[in-house]
């Protein structure tokens, strides 16, 4: 079976794109990828956070096939660092 096909939420996980939002701390505006959910700012070396939105490896039983335990572990712990 070719997820790809049936599983439109994988795309901005499976190939990133980069999204640029200024660093509250200082303005700088801060290149963030569409599979990170924080970067350092390279001007101040503040934390640049965003909500990450809801994807399929939130609820699909298939997500470890699909993208990979290293993958699926990256965003549900990315998840529970803004949850605390």
């Amino acid at each position: 079976m070719d997820l790809e096909k049936f599983c439109p939420g994988s795309r901005s996980l499976k190939n990133p794109t980069p999204e640029y939002i200024p660093c509250p701390n200082c303005g700088t505006e801060v290149e963030i990828w569409s599979d990170e959910t924080s970067v350092k700012c390279h001007s101040c070396h503040g934390t640049v956070a965003r909500d990450r939105n809801m994807s399929c490896i939130d609820w699909c039983q298939f997500a470890e096939k699909c993208f990979g335990p290293q993958v699926v572990a990256k965003v549900k712990g990315s998840q529970a660092q803004q949850a605390s």
